[in-house]
């Protein structure tokens, strides 16, 4: 059965950050772009974020479960986001029964495979999706992966900042790697405070400065991302013998850019399982 996507019930079996953030995102919508959302059913754990959503949202917009028993989710719920962790994910989907001609599971499980959870689902295929994450979507301002393609999904998907559907899975898990480098991104915001210190920076004024920065330059970045050749446009924007034209020729010289890509490797060969990660 297609999904709505208007007075949508929202199930979330496992409530971690990504879920809350996902739930959160949807919570604030303002019913723009044809979707609304008419309620949020939430496992109970963990507690302190489930709990976090009911106070944003009140009793009138979220029902935290009673039990443990997930499936009183499925039965109030239209479409189902699975965001259990990888080791939870069999014995969760045993416990389950869903409705094919209710359900839409969509799993938030790096590791699940659509097979896999079209087989302990029993739903049909058109019914099964992965989607991947980061939790800016609670401010609607990341992106969300999906897989396979579904037009009803992708304009709810798009409430949270936007969606890239993905034709194959091999697809959305290249798709996943820049996505890994979140942490990396914040350690290269460590190192620039930490740098400045050194030369005698306030440390809350380090902070603020280069978080504001980055946070302009992403701006920038966003501005063309639609453009398949925005990113080349804006290096080739940087003033010719420049100290930005200057620091892209050092980092070069350093193999920093080769180390990027060597680390991103890694991460692909982990998610496929040929690997350990590690360079």
């Amino acid at each position: 059965m297609s999904i709505t996507t208007t007075d949508l019930k929202v199930g979330f079996v496992g409530f971690g950050t990504i879920a809350s953030a996902i739930a959160t995102g949807f919570g604030i919508h303002d019913g723009s772009k044809s979707v609304s959302f008419s309620h949020f059913h939430v496992s109970q754990r963990s507690a302190a974020k489930s709990q976090a959503l009911l106070a944003q949202f009140g009793a009138s917009k979220v029902t935290v479960a009673e039990s443990s028993d997930n499936q009183v989710i499925l039965d109030s719920s239209d479409l189902i986001f699975l965001c259990v962790l990888p080791e939870q994910l069999e014995t969760v989907l045993s416990q389950l029964t869903f409705d094919p001609d209710r359900h839409t599971l969509v799993s938030l499980v790096s590791t699940s495979k659509i097979d896999q959870l079209i087989a302990s689902s029993k739903l049909p295929a058109s019914c099964v999706h992965k989607m991947i994450c980061l939790p800016s979507v609670a401010t609607h301002d990341g992106t969300c992966l999906l897989v396979p393609p579904s037009p009803p999904l992708n304009s709810i998907l798009e409430v949270l900042g936007g969606c890239v559907q993905c034709e194959t899975e091999d697809i959305m898990t290249k798709l996943m790697i820049p996505a890994c480098l979140m942490g990396p991104y914040y350690a290269i915001l460590k190192n620039n405070r930490d740098w400045l210190v050194k030369m005698g920076v306030p440390v809350e004024d380090a902070s603020y400065f280069v978080g504001r920065t980055y946070l302009g330059i992403a701006k920038d970045a966003e501005a063309k991302c639609r453009d398949p050749k925005g990113f080349d446009d804006l290096i080739e924007e940087q003033t010719p013998g420049g100290i930005n034209e200057q620091s892209i020729k050092n980092l070069e010289k350093l193999g920093i850019f080769g180390a990027y890509d060597k680390a991103m490797d890694g991460i692909l060969e982990r998610l496929t399982g040929k690997g350990s990660g590690d360079c």
